[in-house]
């Protein structure tokens, strides 16, 4: 090796610990030692870049030969100049604008410089030849060793390696006894998995035998929907059940959301692929899709974005929020295309992710227009929207619980009465968010008095009739504090029906509100006018039913008092069952004593007290 004026290289220690530097690489930067691959590959791609930019018709090749236990990475960059590789590593910590472990990855030199401390993580000893574009009459070569020593100097054409025939660099390590790193197969998959997407030509050769070119991979998102498909098949493991196509300038984004046929849940992890100027960053990044999009798997490549120190992930800055926020319009905007478009699709698409669907409601309010619009609901009145809902009956009406709506189903589905059920996940959530985006809407948690409201008064005759069914009701029932009201309603065959009782201080509160607004006018004179807690629970006699006008004649014709009481009290546990409502000490020793009672009276001729 010489230098002008035949001065000889001399060997200098790193300015730093170098030791402790590929201690922190190794151990908290980086994944793994394979990363030197990438980091190789991206000072070849940088190096070409930047001749280029001079000299637009220069090869962009980076070749790669192993012997198993040596490997050599040329590349046809801009090369280094003298002055250059005499303060290789030095620049890795001078420059202002450092990433977060303090180095400089924001000029040509600091990054490869980085590159090239990865590389101490398998080789013990580095060497690069260079010959600088801007100074082609000066070849130099820069030798590094693990131990902290180096040098530099300027060296003859003959002393350079017979592929660096014009500018460029090479780099060769001699990789650590017993590591696997230099085998053939090895750093074939490691460049596929990095490099095969990148817009140079990269060769992989065995010493003395052909090339193979690594770099000719159609990118996912530059292929057609089937062969993009394919790809999602074999690298993500499902064929998607749609494609979203990405494009999100901000970030010079382009990608594919692949949606998944498989449901999920909200909260599940997804990993998704991520290319920063088509070279792989990570196989595993997370954040570069909203939470709420679990049913989506994202392969990218952007431009802009700005990678953490390791390389393997993204920073947290505002054009990554930017990026999500672009992305999840881009998912948005396909359901919202999809339930306009090929509604037989989107209820596919529902029948996967309609959880998902829902939570993203909850806190997007577009999303939450897309529910109401598109997402059928289960009512006593069958599968509606809520737009269709309030379009065809005025107003919202929801049970909180599937039980309470499976209680009053039958009554409101004969009556015409429209109930939501808001019984699974998220939909409470989502009616409620809906109800203050809509504040003129009228949408309410279900009113007992509202399944009362719509049931048919009795003529006076019925009513008498009934009155010693009713005093016999209060009777048994004595302490259950209930108001017991005559209706007609369908279907027949319910004797009873169980409305519980409200909030009190809430449905005060609403009906005020109510009151004020008009909007229910007249409700009161629908409501039993003798009782004075109109928010007490509701036990409502069927006039309709037979067997109530059977109770009744029993009653009042001296039958069985021990009858009588026993079958009230049934009817009242069982309306209870139904809509799993609370049951206290003295409703749990009534359902206990049934038909202890009932069979007792029985055997002894109706006569037992």
């Amino acid at each position: 090796m010489t230098q002008p004026d035949g001065a000889r290289a001399e060997s200098h220690n790193f300015q730093v610990d170098l030791g402790g530097i590929v201690e922190i690489l190794s151990r908290n930067l980086y994944s793994g030692p394979q990363v030197f691959v990438r980091e190789l590959l991206q000072n070849g791609v940088d190096a070409i870049t930047a001749h280029r930019a001079i000299d637009p018709g220069c090869p962009a090749e980076i070749r790669i030969v192993t012997d198993g236990t040596t490997i050599t990475v040329t590349d046809t960059g801009i090369g280094l100049t003298p002055q250059q590789a005499e303060g290789l590593l030095a620049t890795i910590g001078a420059s202002s604008k450092r990433d977060e472990w303090g180095m400089s990855r924001s000029d040509f030199i600091g990054q490869f410089g980085i590159g090239l401390l990865s590389c101490f993580m398998v080789s013990p000893r580095i060497t690069v030849h260079s010959r600088s574009a801007a100074t082609p009459g000066q070849p130099v070569c820069w030798r590094g060793s693990n131990d902290g020593t180096w040098s530099a100097g300027v060296v003859t054409d003959d002393e350079l390696p017979p592929e660096l025939t014009g500018p460029g660099t090479t780099v060769t390590l001699d990789v650590m006894p017993g590591e696997r790193h230099a085998e053939h197969e090895v750093l074939r998959r490691r460049i596929l998995s990095y490099g095969s997407h990148l817009p140079v030509t990269v060769t992989l050769a065995r010493r003395g035998a052909e090339p193979e070119c690594l770099s000719a991979a159609v990118a996912p998102w530059e292929m057609d929907r089937d062969a993009a498909a394919r790809w999602c098949d074999e690298e993500f493991g499902f064929a998607p059940f749609d494609q979203v196509p990405l494009d999100v300038p901000v970030a010079g984004l382009r990608g594919i959301a692949f949606v998944s046929a498989r449901a999920g849940h909200p909260g599940q992890e997804q990993h998704h692929r991520v290319y920063l100027r088509r070279m792989l960053l990570s196989e595993r990044a997370y954040d570069v899709v909203p939470e709420w999009a679990y049913f989506v798997r994202v392969v990218a490549d952007a431009e802009h974005l700005k990678p953490t120190a390791s390389r393997e992930g993204l920073f947290d800055d505002e054009l990554l929020e930017e990026t999500r926020q672009g992305i999840g319009t881009a998912i948005r905007d396909w359901m919202n295309n999809l339930a306009e478009r090929e509604p037989a699709r989107f209820r596919e698409f529902l029948a996967l992710h309609l959880t998902g669907l829902k939570a993203l409601a909850v806190t997007d309010a577009e999303t939450r227009a897309l529910v109401a619009s598109s997402v059928p609901f289960s009512t006593s009145l069958g599968m509606l929207t809520l737009d269709e809902i309030l379009g065809k009956h005025g107003r919202i009406a929801y049970a909180t619980t599937d039980d309470r709506f499976r209680a009053l189903r039958p009554v409101a589905e004969a009556n015409g009465l429209c109930i939501v059920n808001a019984g699974f996940s998220y939909d409470e959530e989502v009616i409620g968010q809906i109800r203050l985006d809509r504040p003129e809407a009228d949408i309410a948690e279900l009113d007992p008095r509202d399944v009362l409201g719509v049931l048919e008064k009795v003529d006076l005759g019925t009513e008498a009739a009934l009155i010693p069914l009713v005093d016999a009701a209060e009777l048994a029932l004595e302490g259950q504090k209930l108001n017991i009201v005559v209706r007609k309603f369908l279907p027949a065959t319910m004797a009873v029906l169980f409305l519980p009782n409200p909030d009190a201080a809430g449905r005060a509160l609403e009906e005020r509100q109510r009151r004020d607004e008009g909007l229910f006018a007249g409700l009161v004179d629908l409501m039993h006018p003798e009782k004075a807690d109109d928010h007490a629970p509701q036990l409502i006699l069927n006039a309709d039913a037979g067997i109530i006008h059977q109770l009744a004649g029993a009653a009042v014709g001296g039958g069985s008092p021990v009858v009588v009481e026993s079958a009230i009290r049934g009817f009242y546990v069982q309306a209870l069952l139904s809509g799993r409502h609370r049951m206290d000490a003295q409703v749990r020793a009534w359902s206990s004593n049934l038909f202890t009672a009932l069979i007792s009276a029985s055997l002894d001729g109706g006569d037992t007290a």
